[in-house]
């Protein structure tokens, strides 16, 4: 009942009545037109059901559906471990945290490490969210600016900071690969479109 109107004749009903009928016509308020109220319950469920299917698809086919897919996918999260090497001088991700921690580092003293690293898991995640929707109109556009960003910001912090360690420079080949990378997943995603 749409505005407090009876759906047959279009004659208005007080919003407190609770009778099952329409108090002009006589019509079954509940049961009036159920089949076509049904049919629109299904089709709107099934538009959302193909809706969320298509998401899941662009996902599947954005991030797992070839082996350099998942390669590059794995590659996302390796930053994460090289930071556990150091990474400017002795800092590493996990000296900067037990330091922390235990006390016997003040952050002051670690503040532009502290905020290199951060950037990188941050960044990090906007390049892995944004490579999930590789098989977009605009995926490969979006995945070359988050990455070229991701680099040019770890480049220019450590620079910044200077005396990079072999963390530093596994994350900056890491980063290097990706970019490298996301032309050739773009070939092959638009070639599983394609097939």
């Amino acid at each position: 009942m749409k505005n407090n109107t009876c759906p047959k004749c279009n004659e208005k009903i007080s919003p407190f009545y609770m009778k099952e009928t329409c108090p002009h016509c006589k019509v079954n308020l509940l049961y009036y037109n159920l089949d076509e109220r049904l049919k629109a319950d299904a089709e709107q469920a099934q538009k959302e059901v193909d809706a969320v299917n298509k998401f899941v698809n662009i996902i599947k086919s954005s991030s797992i559906a070839s082996p350099v897919l998942i390669v590059r996918l794995v590659l996302f999260f390796t930053p994460l471990a090289s930071m556990c090497l150091p990474m400017y001088g002795d800092i590493s991700l996990i000296s900067l945290i037990m330091g922390i921690v235990n006390g016997s580092v003040e952050i002051s003293s670690v503040i532009m490490p502290l905020i290199s690293m951060a950037l990188v898991v941050v960044l990090s995640l906007a390049v892995i969210i944004s490579s999930l929707f590789s098989s977009t109109k605009t995926g490969l556009l979006r995945n070359m600016i988050f990455s070229a960003v991701n680099t040019i910001v770890f480049v220019a912090l450590g620079v910044i900071i200077g005396g990079m360690g072999v963390g530093w420079y596994v994350t900056l080949v890491i980063y290097a690969i990706e970019i490298v990378l996301h032309p050739i997943c773009n070939r092959v995603v638009k070639e599983k479109i394609n097939n």
